[in-house]
């Protein structure tokens, strides 16, 4: 569960990394 939320944080962070 730990591996999958970090997992989901990292590709929101570099989504909106890469938006930006």
């Amino acid at each position: 569960i730990l591996v999958h939320t970090a997992f989901l944080l990292i590709i929101y962070v570099k989504t909106e990394s890469q938006n930006n």
